[in-house]
Formats: C-alpha cells, structure tokens, sequence
C-alpha cells in the first residue's frame, strides 16, 4: 500500500570544500510502500535544492547515505532509486530508504553525501572530440586519462572489410589490439576479438554509434553527441555487459559532429555533507 504526505523541511548541508553561499534541501514529499516481502518495502524523499544552480552543466546525485534511523531504533540501508542513482540536471532529488517497522512514526535522523558535479573543459570534467569520425577505433580519452577509455568503433567498415576481405579485417583486429586500444585482457585470441565486434551487430538503430568503454570506476557520467549546428543529437542508448555502448542518434552521424565525454574529475567535483533532523512519516 502507498500512501503520500506533503512536509516541508529547510535545512543546511555543510560542505567539505568552502563555496559562496549555503545550500538549503527542502523536503517536499515522502512516500511509503509496504509489501510482504519486507526487502522490498521502503521509504522514498523527494526533496528540493536551493541555493545552488542544478541545470544541465550542474548536475547533483545522492553519493551515499552514511546514517538514516527511524524512531523506532532501526538503522535503515539506502536503496537504489526505481530509475537508478545517476545524476540529475534538476533540482530534485529522491531519497529511497528500507522501510522501518510499522511502529516507527518519523526519521529522527538522515546523513548522507551529496556530488556537484561542474564539468568543463579547464577542470577535466568534460573532454570534447570534434570531428569525431576521424577517431575510430582510438580511445578518445587517451589524452586526457589513463584509467578510462572510451573508443568509436568503426562497426560498419569492419563488417565491410569482413565481407571482402577475411585476412585484412583478422589483421586489422590484431593491430587494433596491438595498439592497446582495448584492454588486453579482453580478448586472448584473435577469435575472442572477433567476437567483441560481431557483438554489436543488433545495438541501436542504423544510425547509431557504437562504443567500447572501460570504466572500473565508473566515473563516466555521460556521453553527448552534437551535430555542427550545436543541436544535441542522442535520443537514446542500449548497453550490453560491462564495456559495450550503442547512441541511437536522430540522423546519420556527419564529419563535423562533436562527442563530448562527461567524466568525473576532481576538480570538477564538490561534496556536501547533509544533515535531516525528523522527518514525519505516512
């Protein structure tokens, strides 16, 4: 059963690094939903933020909750949002907790971490590859990081040379792992590479542009892609395992497009801790 009520709760988050003016997170909403399963019972915040710029160059996402309790003395676990925790280009946000026991009647206490993420191209958070098409099959990230790749793989003009060519297109795999371009560990024959490329044939539409990613910690945000008049192209994406990305774009991608990688850096992040004393529950 869900069940709804409006609270209204201003409150300050104190930050780790100095900034120009306070934070205040407004909660406007709470829900809460009980199931017989009690795992997937939980309690969800939608809360505004003042006092800072959230637009699409100023993103916030929750990082952590290190301490949310109820009054009944259950300690409650964060759980991950229906359409996951990524960041949001608004100025709300939703907190979703494990329900405590019907018993309990407010949070008494919520804690947690919240990332501004401010990317641009003088603090690292945003790499911009222009011309794009002439990078195919190079980490587009090469210059920049040494721990995350992001390669444009030529899928169509390796199916092509596939298709005239079998000796040339088993060479070109051998050199494209040669390179390093894609981890070693990837793929140990020249078989298992092959496999990689034949595994996007179904991604996306036919316009689509096809990525292999690495990402251990998964610091990429976003990946944009924008035609020469500036109008952001994507309007979707599939993904498949861990490393490989699909971007369906509007049109066919054209020569003078840009990609722009969103990544967290250091410098493009702050971090504000945040404090909710009590917080009535439905």
């Amino acid at each position: 059963m869900t069940k709804k009520v409006l609270v209204c709760i201003a409150l300050g988050l104190c930050t780790k690094l100095t900034l120009a003016q306070d934070v205040n997170l407004f909660v406007n909403g709470i829900k809460e939903e009980r199931h017989l399963d009690s795992d997937k019972s939980f309690v969800e915040l939608s809360a505004l933020i003042k006092g800072i710029k959230v637009d699409e160059f100023n993103q916030v996402k929750i990082k952590s909750i290190t301490n949310a309790a109820a009054d009944d003395g259950s300690t409650l676990q964060k759980k991950e949002s229906f359409f996951g925790d990524d960041y949001s280009n608004n100025n709300e946000l939703d907190i979703k907790l494990e329900a405590p026991t019907r018993k309990a009647t407010n949070l008494v206490n919520i804690e947690g971490v919240l990332k501004y993420f401010s990317p641009t191209e003088a603090n690292g958070g945003k790499v911009v590859v222009k011309n794009p098409l002439n990078y195919y099959n190079k980490n587009l990230l090469g210059k920049k990081y040494k721990d995350v790749k992001v390669t444009l793989v030529d899928k169509a003009a390796l199916e092509k040379l596939k298709e005239k060519d079998e000796k040339e297109y088993q060479k070109k795999l051998n050199e494209l792992k040669e390179s390093g371009v894609i981890a070693e560990g990837m793929a140990e024959t020249v078989d298992a590479f092959k496999q990689f490329f034949d595994g996007f044939g179904s991604f996306g539409n036919e316009n689509a542009l096809s990525f292999y990613v690495e990402d251990p910690n998964e610091k990429i945000v976003e990946i944009l892609i924008y035609n020469a008049d500036g109008e952001k192209m994507n309007y979707g994406s599939s993904k498949y395992g861990s490393h490989k990305l699909s971007i369906s774009l509007k049109e066919e991608a054209q020569p003078n497009w840009t990609i722009e990688v969103l990544i967290e850096s250091e410098q493009a992040l702050k971090e504000h801790t945040f404090k909710i004393a009590s917080v009535l529950l439905p």
